[in-house]
């Protein structure tokens, strides 16, 4: 009798032929060879995981986000009276602003007239000149009307028995200089505006550089001219007074802002957000349009670079022998050349422009992709298709686009990607140093070369600018890491 307790170790021979130990299992067909997962392809598999990092989807909408600013922004930009475009529109009225959402401005005259200057009919010009003990600064000196961004005019009481008056301007931002210091010492008194030689003028206009960013201590002194010896004699004192500019907007400009402004009327101004640079123009409209350049230099030149290295490193690679021997003999004495003087060189030939800027990017940034390439293609090239194709008589190109490319476009996405940033660093690093776009067009290394002659007084118009372009940049690293990451199988299952 058997014993159906013991375990298939402990059964005799005979009980253990007997025994079902394997039940098989009933074939199903078709269903059978179905398979369990769903099939998930080397495309689909590096998309999903470049979804999966965060940082790089957020670098890529990052990237999108500028990329449609840069496209759609300029349709946005308020018009000009003259039809210039906004982005090159300068205002001499609100150079170096800081960022703002919209000062007030007062509205004025399209082409303002300043008053002429004022002469005292009583004068008394048969009065004996006075000794240098004996001067003194003209009294009751003021601003008359309002101290615009236009022009500064000043009235004063003459003095009489001396030959005329010196206007010293003085800037008070940034300074510790207080009136009383431009009254009583003379290497305060600044910039001289003016020298007046006519002793009975009451009043004058100062409209010479102004800057509505800064505030002005105005000083004026009496002198006295010896008709012998031509010796100048300045009294010691000055009469002085503080003037903050009002910003000004003309009539036709302010009417584009709204319809019913008139001379004379406060209205709030167009927004800076990053303010405007030394020639009044806006910086982040500056920076909207020099985003198409940048993105189209950035786009193309990867490009046409990735098709020159690709085609010779295909051709090298195939080709093999003596041929690649020459073709990468010419790609290292290529790398050696100073890459940086020859940019220069190239454009200092061809003139400033968006094409020589292109062909001057292009020149050598090809024969990375092409060292790279070569070597996949050395490695395709002992794969079975490609030797059935050459068997079969294909053409090298078609070799090249047909069986080659496609296998290597994981590597080719990630190098066109990893390229971009360098082409926006290289159009920013020429343009800092002239040899960029023709003026005024606009880029975001233009508008960097602007803001760099005055980084020290207004650090915001670099620093704003910088900001922008340093994160664009960062964001095309990540997202290129995260590229080649996604595309390369041996990462996969370390994320």
């Amino acid at each position: 009798m058997k014993n159906n307790n013991l375990s298939p170790h402990e059964l005799t021979a005979d009980e253990l032929s007997d025994a079902r130990l394997f039940t098989p299992q009933p074939a199903q067909g078709a269903a059978a060879e179905q398979l369990s997962r769903p099939v998930v392809g080397y495309w689909k598999d590096a998309l999903i995981r470049l979804s999966r990092n965060r940082i790089a989807v957020f670098a890529l909408a990052l990237i999108v986000f500028v990329a449609l600013v840069g496209v759609v922004g300029p349709w946005f930009f308020p018009n000009t009276s003259d039809g210039t475009p906004y982005e090159n529109s300068q205002n001499l009225n609100f150079i170096n602003q800081g960022p703002t959402l919209g000062k007030p401005v007062l509205v004025i005259e399209d082409a303002p007239q300043f008053m002429d200057d004022k002469v005292d009919e009583t004068y008394d010009f048969t009065a004996p000149l006075l000794k240098s003990g004996e001067l003194t600064p003209p009294s009751a000196f003021a601003v008359v009307g309002q101290a615009t961004v236009n022009g500064v005019t000043m009235s004063w009481n003459p003095v009489r028995g001396v030959s005329g008056y010196q206007i010293y301007r003085t800037v008070v931002s940034g300074q510790p200089i207080s009136i009383e210091d431009v009254v009583t010492d003379a290497g305060m008194r600044g910039l001289q505006v003016a020298t007046i030689s006519n002793p009975a003028q009451t009043t004058y206009t100062d409209s010479s550089g102004l800057n509505p960013a800064e505030q002005y201590i105005y000083s004026v002194v009496a002198y006295v001219l010896d008709p012998n010896t031509q010796e100048e004699t300045v009294s010691e004192r000055a009469e002085a007074l503080q003037a903050s500019l009002v910003q000004t907007i003309s009539l036709a400009d302010a009417q584009a802002l709204k319809a019913d402004a008139q001379v004379g009327e406060t209205i709030r101004g167009h927004a800076h957000l990053f303010g405007t640079d030394a020639l009044g123009r806006d910086i982040l409209a500056r920076m909207i349009t020099g985003t198409r350049i940048d993105f189209f230099l950035a786009l193309l030149v990867p490009t046409v670079s990735l098709l020159i290295g690709l085609c010779y490193g295909a051709i090298s690679g195939l080709m093999g022998g003596k041929v690649d021997m020459i073709l990468m003999r010419i790609v290292e004495i290529l790398d050696t050349l100073p890459e940086l003087l020859l940019l220069i060189l190239i454009q200092v030939a061809l003139g400033k422009g968006v094409g020589s800027l292109v062909i001057a990017l292009c020149a050598f940034s090809w024969t990375g992709y092409a060292r790279v390439l070569r070597g996949e293609v050395l490695r395709l090239r002992e794969i079975e298709f490609v030797h059935a194709s050459r068997l079969l008589g294909a053409p090298l190109m078609s070799i090249i686009f047909r069986h080659v490319a496609p296998n290597l476009l994981g590597i080719i996405i990630v190098m066109w990607s990893a390229q971009i940033p360098r082409i926006i660093t290289s159009e920013a690093f020429l343009s800092l140093f002239g040899l960029g776009v023709e003026a005024p067009m606009a880029t975001w290394g233009t508008v960097l070369q602007d803001a760099a002659a005055h980084f020290q007084q207004y650090p915001a118009q670099f620093f704003l600018p910088a900001s922008i372009l340093a994160a664009t940049l960062l964001a095309f690293y990540t997202l290129g890491d995260a590229l080649r990451d996604a595309f390369d199988p041996k990462l996969r299952g370390r994320d």
